[in-house]
């Protein structure tokens, strides 16, 4: 099944129909075509948050090492789930918890140091470019000023380019909702 991004909106519907007794999980898993967990998970999200809790993060929270081994000592002395922990320190996704825990026992306390995520392994295109013009002899004056020309043709091509796509997607009769 493809990934599907859901709207505030909609979540906020779908909540709202749970909560005014319009359906159960099921009910409205079928009758919106999602996963009744998701609407079970929309509903806990928005009891425990509000309305925030059905926001989509924009930024990902960094933690530090010491805050999450915090959360995972409060949560062996409490005994707690994760999602119980999750809830407590404020934390959107339980499994957050669950992975500092796996980090821990596998590495100790120094696998919760350092930055999250897939290293970088190439520069991109223009960051290479960069370099490659930084390691070369400087530029004469006509060379700069072949490269500022060139750099601005490219630019307007892009915006072309963009355009055009664009351009093509409309429909050709406005009665027409979408292009095929």
């Amino acid at each position: 099944m493809k990934y599907k991004k859901h709207s505030f909106e909609f979540k906020v519907k779908v909540v709202n129909e749970y909560l005014n007794g319009s359906g159960g999980y099921r009910v409205l898993g079928e009758k919106y075509n999602v996963d009744r967990s998701l609407v079970q998970k929309w509903v806990r999200q928005y009891n425990t948050y509000g309305y925030q809790g059905l926001t989509k993060s924009l930024s990902n929270t960094q933690y530090t090492s010491e805050f999450k081994q915090a959360v995972l000592k409060y949560r062996e002395e409490n005994q707690l789930s994760y999602r119980e922990t999750a809830e407590y320190f404020g934390i959107k996704h339980f499994t957050t918890i669950a992975n500092w825990n796996r980090k821990i026992q596998e590495g100790g306390p120094a696998a919760l140091e350092g930055k999250q995520g897939r290293p970088i392994k190439y520069m991109s295109k223009k960051e290479n470019n960069q370099k490659q013009v930084s390691k070369s002899e400087p530029l004469n004056e006509t060379e700069r000023e072949e490269l500022e020309r060139l750099r601005e043709e490219l630019r307007m091509k892009e915006l072309e380019n963009i355009i055009l796509k664009k351009l093509n997607a409309l429909p050709t009769d406005p009665t027409d909702k979408k292009r095929k």
